[in-house]
């Protein structure tokens, strides 16, 4: 997600305060590069303290859209990467490598050849393997290779083009000199590179394992080698529809070798919150799955430490080593990690999965057991258990809540098995005799006050509303109302607001010294069941391509996801929003019988409440 200067000094309050931005000693500038940015740190320096944009323009002599045109070149950009900053204050500083958007122009349609060498490269199959090739043998000296000069070197480039058919009206036959320049740059600077000294191999990861419990942990996803089918009932008929492929996150102690926590991600590629909801199972305690498959059940001693004593739930973490993956990158993720877990995050250097070889162990051996349903995927094209080609366009014969299932059985049955490495005990027994025994630090349970995992804030102003007694704050594409707003002294004022990723119905309100006001609703038609930041942000997408009616926009995605639940990826975002929906569609029903007054004739309000119909997608479709 890209975030403007304004959202990311929210996310990351540490921005806040100029002199925590790296040190850039301005000597080193040239004069009128000198002058520039010390121009623009000046600029930045009296936005971060607090004053208005509009002020700051005018001290300087600027334009108010120039001063936010440099706050976003210095903190803009996306979430997980890291702002420019002080780099972003130096005049005419090129901060992302150039690039060619627009196609490459023809005779009659000339567009310029800015960033044409580097487009051919890109677009022309194996162009780029085929030049580095030939740099790479000149290199090496081979006795097929060939004594390259620039001349030569353009002249592979030409013939190659050639035997593509490359048209004739196009770069490079539209430039006098036919590319030589970029041909010639890109042979010498490749040349300098390879004829560098090689350095000497990193060591990677400690050369002594942990011995310890929790010392060190492994955390990573993957996805589950098997696909699953799920009964969708629709006009009182069940249809079998067939799903995508689900991941499974998992974390694993390496000094005892036993798994600490799993879930299931209902996606594909997880994101942050599927990574949230692990780390909040390594410190609550594990309750095992109502098991409705046959032939499934946990042994007798079977399951995760977190089950064994509240001891269990409150341990120090050492080091979380993770992946370079983006759902890993996550500020709340790092938050949860070095914040709640008082832990050390760890992301290793990337491609590089044999540092974390014990969780990738753990997925191939999980791997063997899924292998023997018939919706295997395989572990290569050519596998010979992989599903048939005439199986595929039927659902699979496994459900997803068997998989989830069986998926349970097999990690807590593993912390069961004797270990060689452990001398024949079982992870289980390897975790118990350590906390029984050893002096292992426990964390805090209070953590004080802060925000918790999934909550997030953010400053927004309040705005007046359709009507006077109204005012209202704009949240994600909707207007939320409420009595904490009803107040003339908070109109076009700043305040904040706190809201849980996963569900944003409610907001709760806070003025920008901390004094809590209440609590602001968004409108009817999104608050029937929860629904996270990015389903809203979804939803909106679909509603400005007129796709889903802004009327009922929940009712409408729903119908949305009916009328697409033919495609696996449909399908299990559909399973997901049906997670959501039966137990908060209960909800106000209750609320209305609780909050009702009593009255002589209870029988008849009874009968009454029994006949007001429960939700259904078709409601959505006879309103309009």
């Amino acid at each position: 997600m890209v975030l403007k200067w304004r959202e990311r000094l929210c996310l990351e309050p540490e921005w806040n305060e100029f002199k925590r931005w790296p040190f850039l000693d301005s000597q080193t500038l040239s004069l009128e590069k000198r002058r520039g940015y010390l121009t623009n740190a000046r600029i930045v320096a009296a936005i971060l303290d607090g004053r208005p944009v509009k002020s700051v323009a005018e001290s300087f002599n600027v334009t108010p859209g120039r001063v936010s045109q440099l706050m976003d070149r210095c903190l803009a950009g996306e979430e997980d990467t890291p702002p420019a900053l002080t780099t972003g204050l130096i005049p005419h500083q090129r901060l992302e490598t150039s690039s060619r958007r627009a196609v490459l122009g023809t005779v009659g349609k000339p567009a310029g050849d800015r960033c044409s060498f580097q487009y051919l490269l890109a677009t022309v199959p194996g162009l780029a393997d085929y030049l580095m090739t030939q740099i790479r043998a000149n290199v090496r000296r081979n006795k097929n290779s060939q004594n390259l000069t620039p001349r030569r070197f353009h002249a592979s480039f030409i013939a190659y083009l050639n035997d593509q058919d490359w048209p004739k009206d196009t770069y490079p036959f539209t430039s006098s000199s036919l590319g030589y320049e970029s041909c010639r740059r890109l042979l010498e600077r490749s040349l300098i590179d390879m004829q560098m000294p090689k350095e000497h191999r990193r060591v990677l990861g400690a050369k002594t394992m942990p011995v310890c419990a929790f010392q060190e942990i492994h955390i990573d996803e993957a996805h589950v080698d098997c696909k699953g089918a799920v009964a969708v009932v629709l006009h009182d008929q069940m249809k079998p529809l067939r799903l995508g492929r689900i991941s499974l996150l998992l974390a694993r102690d390496v000094g005892t070798g036993c798994d600490l926590a799993a879930t299931i991600a209902l996606s594909a590629h997880p994101n942050s919150a599927d990574v949230l909801a692990l780390l909040e199972q390594l410190v609550q305690p594990w309750e095992p799955l109502a098991l409705t498959a046959p032939g499934l059940s946990y042994s007798a001693e079977a399951g995760f430490p977190s089950a064994l004593d509240e001891s269990f739930c409150r341990p120090t973490f050492g080091i979380v080593r993770l992946d370079n993956a983006l759902a890993h990158l996550s500020h709340q993720v790092r938050r949860m990690i070095c914040e709640h877990l008082s832990a050390t995050a760890n992301f290793g250097l990337p491609k590089n999965p044999k540092a974390r070889a014990l969780i990738e162990q753990a997925f191939r051996r999980l791997n063997l057991d899924i292998h023997r349903f018939p919706s295997t995927t395989g572990s290569h094209p050519n596998d010979p258990l992989r599903e048939p080609s005439k199986l595929q366009k039927n659902p699979p014969f496994v459900s997803l809540r068997a998989l989830e299932e069986a998926i349970s059985v097999l990690l807590t049955e593993y912390n069961l098995t004797p270990l060689a490495n452990q001398g024949g005990i079982t992870p289980l027994e390897q975790m118990q005799y350590q906390m029984t025994n050893h002096l292992l630090p426990l964390r805090a349970s209070n953590l004080g006050p802060g925000l918790g995992p999934y909550q997030r804030s953010q400053m927004v102003t309040v705005r007046k509303g359709f009507r006077a007694e109204a005012p209202r704050i704009n949240f994600e594409g909707c207007q939320y109302l409420g009595s904490a707003l009803n107040s003339a002294d908070l109109l076009n004022q700043k305040v904040t607001v706190l809201f849980d990723i996963r569900d944003i119905r409610s907001l709760q309100v806070f003025t920008l010294d901390g004094r809590p006001l209440g609590v602001v609703q968004a409108p009817h038609t999104w608050m029937r069941f929860a629904h996270s930041v990015s389903l809203r942000k979804r939803i909106n997408h679909l509603v400005r391509q007129d796709v889903v009616s802004k009327r009922d926009p929940l009712g409408g995605f729903f119908d949305y996801m009916l009328a697409h639940r033919h495609l696996p990826k449909e399908a299990l975002s559909l399973v997901k929003l049906a997670k959501l929906m039966p137990e908060e569609h209960t909800q106000p029903t209750k609320a209305a019988e609780d909050t009702m007054p009593n009255s002589g004739n209870d029988s008849a309000l009874q009968r009454a409440l029994e006949r007001l119909p429960d939700w259904n997608p078709d409601m959505a479709k006879k309103r309009r």
